[in-house]
């Protein structure tokens, strides 16, 4: 299940990520429709829809907290799982499970950070456990990593301590402390009011300028238009628009995608 994956990728070399024909259900309902998608280096991938359209299962799927019913996944030479001829998909062993999830960071819109650990062992933590990294090393990179943040001063802190916004700031810092090939946000901003959104988005631009290879699902249209290189629109667990995202949000082409986009104030 390790072999080279994405060898007939867009991308020019190996996709990061390629997904194809994800199908998942719950129950009865049916909540992803054969979704396909793929993400080249220092692609800003936004995913766009109504709530109930598939967009966190998706995201679950990518990152492994849920299995998909049929199709395949591969983060670069890693295949995670393939379809096994019939609409079933098929996962590798513990090993691949394990390489495949060194290959992302993922991002949660309420933070996720463990309450009793300071926000410097929040950061480290995954590195020594993890990574076996030693204990000094692990402190230089998560101290560089919340500077990065702007967030130096507020090592010796604990999540309440600190306000939303710096909260997810330690997130995204707990994320990229990993060196992951993408990250993966899920609706970073949906737990803000405004003024911290900004703080957060901030951060976010200025990784998209640093070319760092992002998936981001949000409900933030005018931030997806102006960072996002591509744009998906979801509903009813389909793809239903697909392109460049200012293209995507400025003039689309699906009657649905005009009627979703017309609830934003552009």
């Amino acid at each position: 299940m390790t072999e080279l994956a994405g060898e007939s990728s867009t991308c020019g070399t190996p996709a990061v990520v390629t997904l194809e024909g994800a199908t998942k259900s719950f129950g009865d309902t049916q909540v992803l429709k054969g979704i396909s998608l793929e993400v080249c280096k220092g692609d800003v991938l936004a995913i766009i829809g109504p709530s109930g359209g598939g967009k966190s299962t998706l995201l679950r799927c990518l990152t492994l907290l849920e299995t998909m019913d049929g199709g395949s996944l591969s983060y670069g030479d890693v295949s995670v799982c393939a379809d096994d001829g019939s609409g079933r998909a098929i996962y590798g062993g513990k090993d691949v499970i394990r390489e495949a999830k060194t290959r992302f960071g993922l991002v949660f819109q309420d933070f996720n950070l463990f309450p009793h650990y300071t926000v410097l062992k929040n950061v480290t933590d995954p590195l020594i456990s993890v990574l076996k990294m030693g204990k000094r090393e692990a402190e230089a990179r998560g101290r560089s990593l919340l500077e990065k943040m702007g967030l130096s001063g507020k090592e010796d802190m604990v999540p309440c301590e600190l306000s939303g916004g710096q909260q997810q700031r330690v997130a995204i810092a707990r994320a990229l402390a990993m060196n992951p090939a993408v990250l993966y946000f899920d609706e970073p901003t949906s737990a803000l009011d405004p003024e911290l959104t900004r703080e957060v988005l901030r951060v976010i631009r200025e990784l998209a300028e640093e070319r760092m290879t992002m998936v981001i699902v949000t409900h933030e249209m005018s931030f997806a238009r102006d960072v996002a290189d591509k744009l998906i629109f979801m509903d009813g667990g389909q793809v239903v628009e697909r392109g460049r995202a200012a293209e995507v949000i400025n003039a689309p082409k699906h009657e649905r995608t005009r009627a979703f986009l017309s609830g934003y104030q552009q």
